[in-house]
């Protein structure tokens, strides 16, 4: 299912949260960045404050508050459209969150171990949930790299892929240190950033579109820095090094995609290879803010590449 333009429905707290108020404005919120994602989240019905004015940013998230929140700013629904079953896991039947844990769990949210619903989220708890979330709302192709977490030693095996999904798309981010603190309790602020991060990573990119690249190559997007990615095509199981691959052209479409159209070549003639099995391999460099597929072309037609937004200061 795909996430709609515009969530209308509230999340409900523990007995503290109370109705929005109309200015939506939390006045124990400094940072500015964070008073307008809390703002956001506040005009959109998914969060509210613990009094008119006050957000309470530094409390930490309890499992029921985590839940319904996820369902709620992903606009999760029921499996089959019908009532959420609830009889997956421990959820106590007439608890204000029992609908919300009913739909997380048909929607493969990771919430089977929760035995107490008061008790609160570590970082990496909430993460495993949130990836399960966003992917319920559609397939979402990243970048394939693994980026190097200090305390990646900390994350359970089960809640690895979930970081790095996280960290990849940045929905989420390490500290100065290069840590994820996987083990501390995860705050009210710190959950509202990371859920509306994940809704701007899925109102901009949509989930991939059947049939937008080619399987005849492998792709492998590799990151050179914040600004410029190197696209790697590849082709293994070629007869000799003389075949290889040409990136005709690029071209740059609406919603910040660029298709890359590219042949294979064959030896050239009158010139001696080894006979030996090889990969063929080309690349070219693009502003990391493009989605990039690729499509086989005839190969009559080579345009010099030109990728808008790359400097090649940026590259070193």
């Amino acid at each position: 299912m795909r996430i709609k333009n515009k969530i209308a429905t509230a999340l409900l707290a523990v007995c503290c949260l109370a109705t929005a108020t109309s200015a939506y404005a939390f006045s124990d919120i400094q940072d500015p960045r964070q008073e307008n994602i809390a703002s956001y989240l506040q005009s959109q019905g998914i969060i509210h404050g613990v009094a008119p004015d006050r957000f309470a940013p530094s409390e930490k998230l309890s499992a029921a508050q985590g839940v319904q929140l996820l369902v709620n700013a992903m606009n999760l629904k029921a499996a089959n459209g019908g009532t959420a079953s609830g009889s997956k896991v421990n959820i106590p039947e007439n608890a204000w969150y029992a609908q919300a844990a009913g739909i997380a769990a048909d929607n493969g949210i990771p919430i089977s171990q929760i035995r107490d619903w008061s008790s609160k989220l570590t970082k990496e708890q909430f993460a495993g949930m949130l990836h399960k979330a966003v992917t319920a709302t559609g397939e979402y192709p990243i970048v394939e790299m693994y980026l190097a977490v200090a305390d990646d030693d900390e994350i359970l095996s089960e809640n690895k892929g979930a970081v790095q999904f996280l960290l990849l798309t940045h929905i989420a981010k390490l500290d100065e240190q290069q840590n994820f603190h996987p083990k501390q309790y995860i705050s009210r602020m710190e959950a509202a950033e990371m859920i509306y991060n994940a809704r701007q990573f899925i109102q901009s990119k949509g989930p991939q579109d059947p049939g937008e690249s080619e399987n005849d190559v492998s792709v492998q997007v590799k990151k050179i820095n914040d600004d410029v990615n190197q696209v790697i095509l590849s082709k293994s199981d070629m007869p000799n090094p003389g075949y290889g691959i040409v990136v005709d052209r690029i071209e740059f479409i609406s919603g910040q995609k660029a298709v890359a159209y590219y042949h294979f070549t064959t030896p050239e003639p009158g010139k001696i290879y080894p006979q030996v099995i090889s990969t063929a391999k080309a690349s070219f460099y693009v502003d990391s803010k493009y989605k990039v597929s690729v499509i086989q072309s005839p190969g009559q037609v080579e345009l010099p590449i030109s990728a808008p937004g790359i400097d090649k200061k940026s590259l070193k």
